[in-house]
């Protein structure tokens, strides 16, 4: 049974429904993962952040040597315009955004000639709400034996289409029973979930892994550090192990699209108390004032 998925496709400068929209087989990024992205939402019908993501997209389109098919004035422009004709459509409701550039279609082989026009796709759909209860309760993390790649062999900060290393990781987790994975290096220390970052509370401090233990500087991660600067909530950057995980009082991990998500055990042993602490309330509810005051910034709107 084909499954229908209600939203928009923004494709090389159309905006098609869903099961109108379509790429060639012979697509790179359909057969090497040669493509980069970025992953974002809207708050009450404006996307958070998206000068910083198309900012980011633009970096990682460089990093492997891709060049983007339009502008980054275009790229606002173009997905404004399709938040917009998405509310037409369907019910002004907030909308989980993917913006990709793939390498696009040419021969079987790696030379980049072979593919003179890169793809542009923007999906957009209603965001997938994470259930009340994980917010409330807090969620169960494994330590997968699966490590995150070396940044020297493909770095984190790349956000390409090779996901393997993350799906691989997450689905060991499902697994153990658990909500989603905490990768580690090959040096054996701390460095994030499959699509967040992670930080851990000790002693009424914060702590989240160092950018040098080889994980993504997060978008979400970067406004947590302002949040923090602004409120005086102590944060240290530093390389962490396994154990700093385990004598935390707190921990929670966050992203784009679940901004901040406790966690109150990891592979089946109890975070502190075993349920989301007080610094970490404390951040949920500052996180949802930064996220207005980003969006009222980038977007001008009165206070």
């Amino acid at each position: 049974m084909t499954q229908k998925i209600k939203g928009f496709i923004y494709l090389n400068g159309k905006i098609l429904e869903m099961k109108q929209a379509k790429i060639p087989v012979l697509d790179h990024g359909f057969l090497y993962g040669d493509s980069v992205y970025e992953t974002l939402r809207t708050y009450n019908g404006y996307p958070l952040q998206l000068k910083d993501h198309i900012d980011r997209l633009f970096r990682s389109a460089k990093s492997i040597h891709l060049p983007p098919p339009k502008n980054k004035k275009q790229f606002k422009a173009i997905i404004l315009k399709t938040i917009q004709a998405y509310f037409k459509k369907f019910k002004k409701e907030d909308v989980y955004i993917r913006i990709i550039i793939s390498r696009g279609f040419g021969d079987i082989g790696f030379d980049l000639h072979l593919c003179p026009s890169p793809n542009l796709i923007i999906i957009m759909k209603k965001v997938s709400v994470i259930p009340q209860k994980h917010y409330q309760n807090g969620v169960h993390l494994i330590l997968v034996p699966r490590i995150r790649n070396n940044p020297k062999a493909l770095d984190p900060n790349i956000k390409s289409g090779n996901y393997l290393n993350n799906l691989l990781a997450y689905l060991e987790a499902k697994r153990k029973g658990g909500f989603d994975a905490i990768m580690l290096n090959a040096q054996g220390h701390l460095t994030e979930g499959t699509r967040s970052n992670l930080f851990l509370v000790h002693k009424n401090k914060l702590y989240t892994p160092h950018l040098k233990s080889g994980l993504l500087k997060g978008l979400t991660r970067s406004l947590i550090f302002e949040t923090c600067k602004k409120h005086k909530i102590p944060l240290i950057e530093k390389t962490l192990k396994p154990k700093d995980l385990f004598l935390a009082q707190e921990a929670f991990t966050c992203s784009s699209l679940q901004a901040i998500l406790p966690v109150v055990r990891v592979s089946h042993k109890k975070i502190g108390k075993g349920k989301p602490g007080p610094l970490t309330k404390k951040l949920m509810h500052t996180f949802q004032n930064a996220i207005e005051d980003s969006i009222r910034r980038e977007h001008c709107l009165d206070s």
